[in-house]
């Protein structure tokens, strides 16, 4: 199929070291393609040969078609293109209830993904964290910017670093927010499983951020529909750990994106310290269900 020397239109949305294309093939079938080079080579193979497993579920999302060899410096992958609008774009024009709903949806889809079978990893979720966050930690220490109640919040982390202690390990999209979902005729689809791995199924809420600032009732009707409704009583204990977790890690990582990347990391840090009321609330106030803190929103809920 790369042989074919198809049309290709290079994208620009993203983080990622890889390059990525829309390809268009003779019959008009349109395809992603994800060049990465070949120092990621295993780390590509090992996420297509689980990706692979998208194949069979009833679910709107890009699934794997090929993956192989360029040449002797770079690998690709080939996935299905699936039509829609970007989710940002589309939920501004959705009411509360619409909102909540297509997080509903969102939710359950997620459910099916962790659903996937996996090899665990031979490290546990709590050694490969400890590895992972004693990093962050040293980069913000020695970074030139801080953060709000940095000797606070890394003190939280360390005293509750026990929360990592025997979690679970599933298959996770590892960036799964609006920014990489679209919407076809009313119904979410998912893209973008670039960070795929296996990690604690709670990791996946982590980016919630980036719902919250566009819709806090998708964002709450993600919870709701993950969990069906019966959310366990250590899920925001532990969403708050990795909250912090995000505050620390996330502004030296900007860092290398420039000053504009650093400015989006600011007002998100402010914004966590107000959802949780620096940190002193146990649920946070975009949590539309939450009535302790407000009895007026999205009354479609109850």
């Amino acid at each position: 199929m790369l042989n074919s020397n198809p049309q290709k239109k290079f994208l620009t949305k993203g983080f990622s070291k890889d390059k990525k294309y829309i390809v268009e093939d003779s019959k008009g079938v349109k395809y992603i393609l994800r060049v990465s080079d070949v120092s990621a080579l295993e780390k590509r193979k090992n996420q297509f040969q689980i990706l692979k497993q998208l194949n069979n579920l009833n679910v709107y999302c890009t699934k794997p078609i090929d993956f192989g060899m360029i040449d002797d410096n770079n690998c690709y992958t080939l996935l299905s293109w699936i039509d829609g609008i970007d989710a940002r774009e589309a939920i501004k024009n959705m009411s509360d209830k619409e909102s909540y709903l297509l997080g509903i949806e969102a939710g359950k889809i997620l459910k099916i993904l962790h659903n996937l079978d996996i090899i665990e990893p031979k490290e546990s979720w709590y050694e490969r964290y400890l590895s992972k966050m004693e990093r962050k930690i040293n980069s913000l220490l020695t970074s030139e910017y801080k953060i709000p109640m940095q000797e606070e919040l890394i003190k939280y982390y360390k005293d509750n670093v026990f929360l990592m202690k025997d979690r679970p390990e599933k298959f996770c999209h590892g960036d799964y927010h609006l920014g990489n979902m679209i919407v076809h005729n009313g119904k979410i689809g998912i893209i973008d499983f670039d960070k795929c791995g296996i990690n604690d199924p709670y990791d996946e809420f982590k980016p919630f951020c980036w719902n919250t600032m566009e819709s806090e009732c998708f964002e709450t009707g993600l919870i709701d529909g993950y969990f069906d409704n019966n959310i366990p009583d250590d899920f925001f204990k532990i969403l708050k750990y990795y909250t912090i977790e995000s505050m620390i890690s996330h502004l030296p990582w900007a860092v290398a994106f420039g000053e504009e990347e650093i400015e989006v990391m600011k007002k998100i840090n402010n914004y966590q310290m107000k959802w949780w009321d620096n940190f002193k609330l146990d649920i946070p106030t975009w949590y539309k269900r939450n009535k302790r803190y407000a009895t007026n929103r999205c009354k479609y809920i109850d």
